[in-house]
């Protein structure tokens, strides 16, 4: 639900926008631009946006492999706080979410794991 939600409002509002791209200061664009990556960065933002890498964690967590989801989340949290660090709330709404997702994953491995002796 955590990963659902941020993706639901960005959906909501018209249509699915990048998250990070808006806020990424220019210097840090025109290097991305220049290295070649940028058609890359704005795809990933993109599926990202729409719930895809959310999916995604969603999918290795059922499969049981939390190292992976762990990845996913983690990644998604950190580049969207860094996004919210020079404003906005779509990267704000992101980074909370699959924080709490990535913490509420981490906690019921950690119970899972007591419950069976580990």
């Amino acid at each position: 639900m955590f990963v659902a939600t941020p993706t639901a409002a960005n959906l909501a509002g018209g249509g699915p926008t990048w998250i990070w791209t808006p806020s990424l200061p220019m210097p840090v664009l025109r290097l991305v631009a220049e290295a070649g990556l940028l058609d890359a960065w704005l795809v990933v933002d993109l599926l990202t946006a729409v719930g895809v890498l959310g999916g995604l964690a969603v999918v290795a967590t059922a499969a049981r492999d939390l190292a992976v989801a762990a990845v996913l989340l983690a990644l998604v949290a950190a580049v969207s706080f860094a996004g919210a660090a020079s404003g906005g709330w779509l990267p704000l709404g992101y980074a909370l979410a699959y924080t709490a997702g990535l913490v509420l994953m981490l906690r019921a491995r950690r119970s899972r794991n007591r419950g069976s002796g580990r």
